[in-house]
């Protein structure tokens, strides 16, 4: 055994065909031991017009990598504390159900593996084609409601400037040709990633410094923003003013193409005024190692993969066979009356027991819509995007605020979403989460304590809480109705026991 790593130490230092391999072994390892994660990110670049583009990071990144001069490879022992990082963190992802942060820490094991597969020098040089990688994470959908805002805004307020008058109404303008809504497809957030990526690749290949990279980037983001708004301001004044017969249907596809085209050819022409023909970036330069090649310092990587895979089977996933879901208790509150469920709205989610039910004082109604699920796990989070107040077809969200309501003998800051549906109609929803005997108004609370909870193997019983109201002029009096219910409801405790003393 010593004879063999002697051998491996004192190989010829130019000598890439063992380093290569290991990688090669270890970002297999990774797909082996982490399938859902990986599978997770390229389904979405498949499935999701925003994340196409997911396809093509690697092979550019590679691309750039080769580009650089050629260094002799060494191990970076210090690359092992990266993979135990990534590890720890795909770990804390798995335990709060936040995919975001499992494909982050996925490609966060790659990197660090070529931290320790060709050490420092190696990942020094490499290192904006290394963090180039991030971009294969479906990251931003978070943004888009904001971007769907600033859209609106921005776009009934160019309508407004040029003597076109609009009116907003959450997602939804309307003009006197009729009512355009800012769907999540026309946010911006595909222009955003598709020219953030560019400037970097291009920022990367052809500008000189770190500064003058990160400002190119910085204004391929501000391009490409102003470039939606400009977009959908026109899409909409041509319609307006032709009175619906000119930018809908296929003229929409082609003015996203020419606008597109526009962007690309701004972004090429600041980045040619900010190049400089003899600026050459410092990893552009020859780095040489300054160690050599262990195979044993390499093998080391392979084992913070390996435990995060088994501790997130036998500990973060496990537990027992699903219980037979619960009779579930719709909640009591005095003074109103129990109907059925709502008939033309539901929430669509995703749980291992449904109990939806309307209340009604005096003509005014509220509808709530309970689910519980046995625990969490992958594909029954508590919190997910699955658990929405709208489909995304008949209802949409168009907006959301926070604001505080009594619940459960609390005053709680809640959060508050305007959902459209069919015939103009408007409801108003309040959403809460519990885990345990606990209730939490905020997903990230509710995420950071399940994270918590499940690193140690603990995994309550939990659920969702929808509460909604319609109202036809402004959604205030669906508030003040939302919150004379839940002041009149039982107390959770009180809620919790019934449903446990149920046959």
């Amino acid at each position: 055994m010593t004879m063999l790593a002697a051998d491996f130490s004192s190989a010829r230092r130019s000598d890439w065909s063992l380093p290569v391999a290991m990688f090669g072994a270890y970002a297999a390892a990774c797909l082996f031991a982490l399938p859902q994660t990986a599978f997770s990110m390229a389904q979405t670049w498949m499935t999701s017009s925003t994340y196409h583009h997911g396809v093509a990071v690697a092979p550019l990144a590679l691309l750039m990598i080769l580009s650089r001069p050629r260094i002799d490879p060494a191990t970076g022992p210090l690359g092992l504390v990266a993979v135990a990082a990534g590890a720890f963190l795909w770990l804390a992802g798995r335990a709060a159900g936040v995919a975001l942060v499992e494909q982050a820490a996925f490609v966060t094991l790659l990197i660090a593996g070529a931290w320790v597969m060709f050490g420092a020098g190696a990942v020094k040089l490499w290192a904006l084609p290394l963090l180039f990688l991030y971009f294969m994470v479906p990251f931003g959908e978070v943004l888009i409601p904001a971007l769907q805002a600033f859209t609106a805004k921005a776009v009934a307020a160019m309508l407004t400037l040029v003597g076109t008058g609009a009116t907003i109404d959450g997602t939804f303008i309307r003009t006197g040709a009729g009512v355009f809504e800012i769907a999540e497809a026309c946010a911006g957030l595909n222009f955003l990633l598709a020219a953030m990526m560019i400037a970097w690749v291009y920022a990367s290949q052809t500008l000189p410094d770190v500064k003058t990279r990160a400002a190119f980037i910085a204004v391929a983001a501000a391009v490409a923003l102003s470039a939606n708004f400009l977009r959908a301001f026109l899409l909409v004044l041509v319609a307006t003013l032709s009175d619906m017969r000119f930018a809908v249907g296929p003229d929409h596809f082609v003015v996203g193409l020419v606008f597109y085209a526009l962007v690309f050819a701004v972004l090429f022409w600041v980045g040619g005024k900010m190049h400089r023909p003899h600026g050459v970036g410092p990893e552009h330069a020859p780095v040489r190692a300054r160690r050599p090649w262990h195979f044993s310092i390499a093998a080391f990587a392979f084992a913070p993969i390996a435990i995060a895979s088994f501790y997130a089977a036998f500990v973060i996933n496990g537990g027992a066979a699903i219980a037979s879901p619960p009779q579930l208790s719709p909640l009591s509150a005095p003074g109103w009356r129990l109907l059925g469920g709502p008939q033309n709205w539901a929430p669509t989610i995703n749980a291992d027991a449904i109990e939806a039910v309307t209340y009604d004082r005096n003509g005014e109604r509220v509808y709530v819509t309970l689910g519980w699920f046995e625990r969490d796990r992958p594909g029954k989070e508590i919190v997910n995007r699955m658990n929405a107040s709208a489909d995304g077809k008949d209802w949409r969200k168009i907006a959301s605020f926070k604001d505080v309501v009594y619940l459960f003998g609390d005053a709680k800051e809640i959060p508050l979403e305007i959902v459209a549906g069919p015939e103009r109609r408007r409801l108003l929803v309040a959403t809460a989460y519990w885990r345990g005997d606990a209730v939490y108004t905020n997903k990230i609370a509710f995420k950071w304590a399940q994270m918590k909870d499940k690193l140690k193997g603990v995994n309550p019983e939990g659920g969702v809480i929808i509460i909604a109201s319609n109202y036809a002029g402004e959604p205030a009096e669906a508030l003040a109705r939302i919150r004379a219910f839940t002041s009149d409801v039982e107390r959770f405790d009180d809620w919790r026991a019934r449903m446990r003393a149920a046959p």
